[in-house]
Parts: structure tokens; sequence; C-alpha cells
């Protein structure tokens, strides 16, 4: 069904289901006589309420001049936050920039003391006086006692 074709159809429908109703209420007394009624009914809620409001109208305006002045000061109170949060998020991003900075002054300054202990442990040690940690020459070593065994004493364990 095309789109075109199916809202016929519906309109087609709706145009023949009032039809047939309308033809119905009008053959049949006991139907037009409860459609009057309804619709006097309805009259006559609509006029109450319409001489209700009418005098009481001032409650009601006065009830929805307070109702937008609540909500205008509401907006006015959101939109003081709104403006405290950004520039509070400006500031934090002016101390984010700042601990950034200070973090790579102060890695520049480790490297650069780690640079001139470098140099300063190479120009003391000799080479030839450093053993080699990677050389597998440890049978020369004196191995340190058990922990079970501390100068001879048998150390008692829990």
């Amino acid at each position: 069904m095309s789109g075109k074709s199916g809202k016929n159809w519906i309109y087609g429908g709706l145009i023949t289901g009032a039809a047939v109703g309308l033809l119905y209420v009008a053959s049949n007394k006991t139907a037009r006589t409860k459609v009057t009624a309804t619709f006097e009914t309805l009259n006559d809620r609509t006029n109450e309420l319409l001489t209700f409001i009418r005098e009481n109208r001032e409650p009601f305006v006065n009830h929805i001049k307070a109702s937008a002045e609540r909500v205008a000061e509401i907006v006015e109170d959101a939109s003081e936050d709104i403006q405290t949060i950004v520039e509070t998020s400006q500031h934090l991003k002016e101390h984010t920039y700042d601990i950034l900075g200070t973090i790579q002054e102060a890695r520049e300054e480790f490297e650069q003391s780690f640079s001139q202990l470098k140099q300063k442990t190479e120009k003391a040690l000799p080479s030839e006086d450093v053993i080699p940690l990677e050389s597998g020459e440890e049978s020369g070593r004196k191995q340190l006692p058990s922990s079970e065994k501390d100068n001879g004493e048998t150390k008692d364990t829990i």
C-alpha cells in the first residue's frame, strides 16, 4: 500500500463511519435524545466554567503572575549559576596550564640533575675499578649467612 492510497483509504473509512453514525443517530429517537442531552450538558458545564472564571478572574491572574515571576527568578538564578560555572572552568583551565608548566620545569630540572650526576660519577669512578654486574664471576664473592643462622646462633621461627 503506497502512502497516498493508504491515506485516501483511511480518509474514506473515516467519512463512511461518520456518515453511518449520523444516519444511526438521525433514525434512532433514543440516540438523538442522548446526543442532544449530552451536548446540552456540555454547553451548561462550559457556561458554568466561563462564569466561574469571569467572577474569579483576579485570583487566576494573580496566580499566573506569581508563577511567571517565580519562573523568571529561577531562570535568572540558573543563568548566574551557569556564568559562575563558566568562570570557574576558565580558572581551572588556567590552573591546569600552570600545573603542566610547573611539571615540565620540574622534569627538565630532574633531567639536568640526572645528567650532571651521571657525568660526576663517570669522572669519579675509573672504568677499571668498576665490577661489571653482568659478569658471571660470583665464585670469588662471599656468601651471606642463611636467615636461620646469624653468627652461629639459631633463631626461632614463628
